[in-house]
């Protein structure tokens, strides 16, 4: 059996880290997707914004 040795205070501030950009990702989603919905920007502006397609910037708002 092998065990592999880990920081676990290196481990948990990466896991931090992934969370805090997952957070402002969702975070200028739901700002782009309000945009959209008040007629300030289109949905192709939007999507090109976050670099996804019209459909996955679609189904990632309707998401979260």
């Amino acid at each position: 059996m092998c065990l592999t040795e880990y920081n676990e205070a290196e481990t948990m501030q990466m896991f931090k880290e992934e969370g805090l950009i997952k957070g402002r990702e969702e975070g200028r989603i739901i700002e782009l997707a309000a945009l959209v919905n008040d007629g300030v920007i289109t949905e192709q502006e939007a999507a090109g914004r976050m670099n996804m397609s019209v459909e996955e910037f679609r189904e990632y708002a309707e998401s979260i």
